[in-house]
């Protein structure tokens, strides 16, 4: 029963949370791709990004930020990770 209640509460608190970020890696840009973990490469038609940035702003390598609506696929290219 308890273990029931902790389920429930915990998908009331998920679908309340409007959006997840994550960290990325650009591994390829023809066809541009993403890998946000080991099994998980995002093509371009799962990216969205900023008016004004296109694949060409980037290079193999950039390390990104990106933010995913709750329950989509489509996830959002923020900006690249760097060093303060």
């Amino acid at each position: 029963m308890f273990n029931a209640m902790k389920q429930i509460a915990e998908n009331v608190f998920e679908a309340r949370r409007p959006a997840d970020w994550y960290y990325g890696k650009v591994i390829s840009l023809s066809p541009f791709q993403v890998q946000i973990d080991q099994k998980t490469v995002l093509k371009k038609n799962f990216l969205a990004v900023r008016d004004g940035v296109s694949a060409s702003s980037f290079k193999v390598g950039d390390k990104l930020i990106l933010l995913r609506k709750q329950g989509g696929q489509e996830y959002l290219i923020l900006d690249k990770k760097g060093a303060l």
